[in-house]
């Protein structure tokens, strides 16, 4: 049993999930705590069944949890975790031209929390046609940073399908036209495409004026957050999450992009370890709680590739957790990103560099689709840019991510060769 301490509030503190142990009725348990059975689902890559139940009579989960703990008839059970996508509400005014007379980033350095500054007087734009500059918009300076153009040229993650787990995405962008492989709504209901999935995905395979990690990838998109229908940051639950996780794997997802963060959950990292076996590459965030935060999950299990975010100029994101278990860096600071309805926003923050990594992990699996989640961790590892101190440190895990250079160790001699 999980019995969250008192100080623990990333929950939803009227819900429990639980498992049943062998020949244990749901009815007598939920009686027994005056609880009312929401949901029951088998979860695949957990190996588990679990049952989500809302508690009645103003009965706290952390109250229920631990008088469960002598309860022979449930297996386990612990708090449905509330994780956020740590962006705060697009805001802000239009910024200056530049000499181009293209909006530019804003000055300044980024707080504490993920960011997105919205360009309101950018219309929507079409589809790029040949008469259109590749790049009418500031310039991308992660194209160069990660060297794309030459990356492109060996390998555009043809085919390679990569689960977006966030708030959905809104898949008429020009950015993400063709793109689809597959959808999935978790919560139900009538979404609407959000701000912080369609960045992501974008980052990931935007096709048009911007340029993708892995234009060439196919996106399924799971909605396990709320979007802008809410206020505050959008939240997931544990439940959702487990169920996007299980239906990526069912459609044959080889990586998972988490650009969320919450506290540790014990069904979240059996499923993480799951989806491993299976040969999937999950992704992380390493999070936006500044440097002297705990560690933040899914980033720092064992079962992910934490990534932390840069500047154009290889500086950390003041920002974002630091911690050992990050394992590289990647730009994430002042990213020009899609937003939903064809406009276009800057974002800083972990989340959007995790989507710069899961989009190279799509161009390394196109030639070796045979690696797994170790490997691709070495090989990212290995072949980074190492920033502050020497080797390995908190702030920058290995260091920066370069794409020629993980390619190269991952192709054949005869190939990696010009």
């Amino acid at each position: 049993m999980i019995v969250p301490p008192a100080t623990e509030r990333r929950l939803v503190n009227e819900e429990i999930l639980f498992a049943l142990a062998p020949n244990a009725q749901a009815e007598a348990v939920l009686r027994r705590y005056r609880a009312t059975q929401i949901a029951s689902r088998r979860f695949a890559l957990a190996g588990m069944t679990i049952i989500r139940a809302r508690l009645e009579g103003g009965r706290s989960a952390r109250g229920v949890l631990a008088e469960m703990v002598s309860d022979p008839r449930v297996a386990s059970a612990q708090p449905n975790y509330l994780y956020t996508l740590q962006q705060d509400e697009p805001k802000g005014t239009a910024q200056p031209a530049g000499a181009d007379g293209v909006p530019v980033p804003p000055a300044g350095r980024p707080d504490d929390a993920e960011k997105t500054i919205v360009i309101p007087d950018l219309p929507p734009i079409p589809p790029l046609v040949s008469t259109v500059p590749k790049r009418e918009l500031q310039p991308q300076y992660v194209v160069e940073k990660l060297h794309l153009d030459d990356l492109h040229k060996i390998a555009r993650g043809a085919a390679i399908r990569v689960a977006v787990i966030d708030s959905g995405a809104d898949t008429s962008h020009p950015e993400l036209q063709g793109v689809l492989a597959g959808s999935f709504d978790a919560l139900g209901g009538e979404g609407q495409p959000d701000a912080h999935g369609t960045a992501m995905a974008a980052a990931i395979l935007a096709q048009a004026q911007l340029q993708g990690i892995a234009p060439g990838a196919r996106l399924l998109a799971a909605r396990a957050f709320s979007g802008a229908a809410t206020t505050g940051p959008a939240n997931g639950t544990t439940f959702h999450i487990l169920a996007a996780l299980d239906w990526a794997a069912g459609e044959g997802a080889r990586i998972l992009n988490l650009s969320f963060a919450g506290p540790q959950d014990r069904l979240l990292s059996r499923s993480l370890a799951g989806a491993k076996t299976k040969g999937m590459i999950a992704v992380a965030a390493a999070g936006n709680g500044g440097a002297k935060a705990a560690p933040l999950y899914p980033g720092a299990d064992p079962n992910v590739i934490a990534v932390t975010a840069t500047d154009a100029d290889d500086k950390p994101f003041s920002g974002a957790n630091r911690g050992d278990y990050i394992a590289v860096a990647a730009p994430g600071v002042d990213v020009l990103a899609a937003e939903p309805q064809g406009r276009y926003a800057f974002s800083s923050g972990t989340s959007i560099a995790a989507a710069h990594v899961s989009g190279l992990v799509a161009l390394l699996l196109e030639k070796r689709p045979e690696l797994g989640l170790d490997e691709v961790r070495r090989l990212l590892s290995e072949s980074a840019v190492d920033l502050g101190g020497r080797g390995k440190d908190p702030v920058f895990g290995a260091g920066r991510v370069d794409g020629p250079a993980a390619l190269s160790r991952a192709l054949p001699m005869s190939t990696a060769r010009p």
